[in-house]
This record gives structure tokens, C-alpha cells and sequence, in this order.
């Protein structure tokens, strides 16, 4: 009972000591603004503790159990064509090509804080300023407003065109990858002897489509976590120079996406996996000789392949809908605390601006990582029964 009171008490003090530090911060005693700070400040923040903690002790625990794989199969086998994860098989087979990759995306990230740090210069030192005598450098060249607003215009117009080139360059790098990789495990898949008849009618759907998504992915596994992960951060990092709390309001609902995102694609996967198998049966049975009897079969399996995917589309669907709700819900705490401190003048107008500005570069930056998780956990899948199926043609 003791223990309860002092607990409780406890718990009031930390809370008490959140108010008051919710009303010096934002020196106002408006109830939307402290129920918006305790969101922004107190409870995403922990939540978000609690996901890196936890996600921090299940790493610890995988690499403490984690033992070496021994790979004993042939030369000539399946399981040493294929290595087992994914990520080996995309390092194994594209290592150079993927390093050449990350330098160009890394290239990008200065680029970009460039282009979220000239506007707002634009605004508050070309624009906002009476008076401007802004000597350049060394050359002794004097500037005015006018031509400080056209230098800083050629600058954002320069990183423009920089920008546009590199991702050029990435974009086609990447799918020349992609397609290397994609005929590498197509030869792999056309070369493997066949014990039975039934592997060869369903090795016509390996080699055309299982094999696709994993390879398109492949080309993006390690350039979409530097390239927009390193977008997010860099966008939040330039907000929170402006101003913490600005920074802390872009992020406030990334720990629900990381909570409800995964839930879901896992039913996906699972899904998918079982639209996989039904897609692999069915061409086993179109290809069968007893087409006459098997019709019945048929029916049933493509009724069968109808409903899954319409499982799947609900759940597919419901994520994208759920997770553009969020992304657009955030603004909602963007514009309400940037706008408070706009009017509190803690920030200035050109930041504020600037800061709404990256936003719409941030969203499709989380939503592409988003998308990355997705397509992972459908190329793992997809990957990991190829492999199987190999395997399997082999009598492995």
C-alpha cells in the first residue's frame, strides 16, 4: 500500500513537473496548446524511447543466439547458386555496384540542406531586410538586395540541376542493377536440372514473375535507406536549427507508423505467400494432361486465388489509406505549434516558411521508407521460396 502511495505520488510529481514545463515552453496557458505539447513533447517521445529500446535489446538478442551458417551442399546445387538471405545474395552478386550506388546518394544530402537553407535566406536576408551592403568574400564585390536575391536564386537553381543529375545517374544505375541481378537468378533457375515433371510446369511462373519483385528490389536494398533515410534526417535536423519543438512536431506520429505499419504488412506477407503457392499449383494444373477431369479443379483454385487477393487488397489498401491519414495529420501539429512561435517570435517568418516547404519533400521521403519496409518483406518471401523451389527441383 506504501509502495502504491509512493508510486502515485510519483507519477504526479513527473506530470506536474510536464505542465509546467509544457507553459514556460510555451509560455501560454491555452488548453489545446498544452494538450498539443504533451503529444508533441511527453508521450510520442517515450513511445518512440520505448520502440529503439526494444528494438535495441531484440538486436542484442539476435546476435547473441545468432550461429554461423554452414552451407554443405554441391557446387553444382541450388543452396550454393543462391545464398540463403537476401541481402547475400544482392552483396554477393552486385557488392561493387551497390558501393558505387551509396556514394552517389550520399552526394544527394548536402544538396538537400542547401535547398531548404537558400529559401529561407531568400526570405529573410534578400526580402525581409530594409537595407542590405553585403560584401562577397574576398573579391571585394558589393551586393545589394536585388543582387543578393539573384545570387541566392542562381544558387537554388544550381542545386537543382546538381540534384536532377545525380538522381539521373542513381535511377539508372539502380535499374541496370536491378535487370543484372534479375537475368543472373533467371540463368540460375533455367540452368537447374529438373528431377520431376511437376517442377518443370511450375518453373514457368518462377522464372516470369516470382523472381521480378525480388530483383527490382534488389536494386534498391541498400540506395532507398541512405538515399531517403538521409533525406528525413537531414529535413529534420534543418527544422530542429529552427527550432526543437518544430522538429519534434514533423516527427510526432512516426511512432504509430512504427507500431501499425509492421502489424499490417505481416498479414500482407502472409498473403502473399499463400497467392504465391496457389499461382504456382495452378500452373501445375493448367499444364496437366487431364485437363478434362482437373476442370473442377481449376474453378475451384482460381476462386480460391479471387478470394486471397481480395484479402489482400482490403488489408493492403486499409495500410495506404491509414498511413496517409497520419502523414497528413502531422501537419496539423506543424502548423499549430510553428504558428505559435511565429507569433511568439521565437522563429521567423522565413523559417516557418522553409520548414513548411521541406515538409512536402519529408512525407514522400517516410513514405518511400515505408514502402521499403513493404517491398522487403515481399522480396525476402518471394526470395527465400525460389530458393526453396530450387532446392526442392534438386531433390535437395
Amino acid at each position: 500500500m506504501i509502495s502504491l502511495l509512493y508510486l502515485k505520488s510519483k507519477f504526479f510529481d513527473i506530470h506536474s513537473f510536464f505542465d509546467q514545463s509544457t507553459i514556460d515552453m510555451f509560455k501560454h496557458e491555452h488548453l489545446w496548446l498544452h494538450l498539443v505539447g504533451h503529444i508533441v513533447l511527453v508521450i510520442m517521445p517515450a513511445i518512440l524511447l520505448i520502440i529503439v529500446a526494444r528494438w535495441f535489446y531484440q538486436t542484442l538478442v539476435w546476435f547473441a543466439r545468432r550461429s554461423p551458417v554452414r552451407v554443405t551442399a554441391s557446387k553444382g546445387s541450388a543452396a550454393y547458386a543462391l545464398p540463403p538471405s537476401l541481402m547475400g545474395f544482392i552483396m554477393g552478386f552486385s557488392g561493387k555496384a551497390q558501393i558505387g550506388l551509396a556514394f552517389l546518394a550520399l552526394l544527394t544530402l548536402p544538396i538537400t540542406y542547401l535547398q531548404l537553407e537558400l529559401p529561407k535566406q531568400i526570405i529573410n536576408g534578400a526580402i525581409s531586410s530594409d537595407t542590405l551592403d553585403l560584401t562577397i568574400g574576398q573579391t571585394g564585390l558589393q551586393a545589394d538586395n536585388v543582387g543578393y536575391l539573384l545570387l541566392l536564386c542562381a544558387l537554388f537553381l544550381a542545386s537543382l540541376m546538381a540534384s536532377s543529375v545525380i538522381k539521373y545517374s542513381l535511377n539508372r544505375k539502380m535499374g541496370i542493377t536491378s535487370e543484372r541481378l534479375l537475368r543472373r537468378i533467371r540463368l540460375i533457375a533455367i540452368r537447374k536440372p529438373v528431377s520431376q515433371t511437376k517442377h518443370d510446369s511450375s518453373r514457368i511462373p518462377v522464372i516470369t514473375q516470382e523472381v521480378e519483385p525480388v530483383c527490382s528490389f534488389s536494386g534498391d536494398a541498400v540506395i532507398v535507406p541512405l538515399l531517403h533515410g538521409g533525406t528525413v534526417i537531414t529535413i529534420v535536423t534543418f527544422m530542429m536549427m529552427q527550432n526543437v519543438l518544430l522538429g519534434a512536431a514533423a516527427i510526432t506520429l512516426l511512432p504509430l507508423q512504427i507500431i501499425i505499419i509492421p502489424k499490417l504488412q505481416k498479414k500482407i506477407t502472409g498473403f502473399i505467400k499463400i497467392r504465391v503457392m496457389l499461382v504456382r499449383n495452378l500452373a501445375q494444373e493448367i499444364q496437366s494432361k487431364n485437363q478434362l477431369r482437373e476442370r473442377g479443379l481449376l474453378r475451384g483454385r482460381i476462386k480460391e486465388l479471387h478470394a486471397v487477393r481480395l484479402k489482400l487488397f482490403k488489408v493492403k489498401f486499409f495500410m495506404k489509406s491509414l498511413n496517409n491519414f497520419i502523414m497528413n495529420l502531422t501537419p496539423f501539429f506543424f502548423y499549430t505549434i510553428g504558428g505559435y512561435l511565429v507569433l511568439d517570435q521565437n522563429l521567423s517568418l522565413g523559417a516557418l516558411v522553409a520548414s513548411l516547404a521541406s515538409y512536402k519533400d519529408l512525407a514522400p521521403a517516410m513514405r518511400e521508407l515505408f514502402n521499403y519496409y513493404q517491398r522487403n518483406q515481399d522480396a525476402k518471401l518471394r526470395y527465400s521460396e525460389v530458393r526453396r523451389y530450387l532446392q526442392a527441383s534438386e531433390g535437395i
